[in-house]
């Protein structure tokens, strides 16, 4: 058995040799990746109106997340939609589909499968199977696709105003 150690360890040692003994007869010594093409100003002036790229768009269940300007979130699970099922908020807290909320500089209009959330010229969604609830915790967001689910939760997350169907 030893003698394979051995065996291993010259074609290692050899391998090894040959590929510094390469690097120094190159002065190929620099391994980093070297940046290609021509850097280009996204965002403009004072001045300059915004462009196009300046406008965020996403969609996904992170996207409340994504504006801590509006919402803190506080915590978040993942699991089988059986597992946390029970972590679901009770269908009386669930904000109606209509509601029209504004939290900061935030926008969310509640639909009846998902959220259309716009921040000036931003714009969010949080795709269907999404459920929106008003609770003790504060604002849970419940996901659920494919017998997959995810619940986050924004502390403090109190409305300025609601129009639409407020709920409850």
């Amino acid at each position: 058995m030893w003698r394979y150690y051995a065996a291993a360890t010259v074609i290692v040692l050899l391998a090894g040799s040959i590929l510094f003994g390469h690097r120094l007869q190159t002065g190929n010594w620099d391994l980093r990746a070297q940046p290609s093409g021509t850097p280009t100003v996204t965002r403009g002036t004072d001045g300059e109106p915004p462009r196009a790229q300046d406008v965020f768009v996403g969609e996904g269940p992170w996207v409340l997340s994504a504006l801590p300007a509006c919402f803190d979130q506080q915590s978040a699970i993942e699991g089988t939609t059986p597992a946390l099922r029970f972590d679901v908020p009770p269908a009386r807290e669930r904000i109606g589909s209509g509601t029209i909320l504004h939290f900061g500089p935030c926008t969310v209009v509640v639909r009846a499968h998902d959220l259309l959330i716009s921040r000036g010229r931003d714009r969010l969604r949080v795709p269907q199977d999404a459920g929106l609830y008003q609770t003790p915790k504060g604002l849970v967001l419940v996901y659920q696709r494919g017998g997959h689910a995810q619940i986050r939760v924004y502390h403090d997350a109190q409305p300025l105003g609601a129009a639409n169907g407020a709920h409850k």
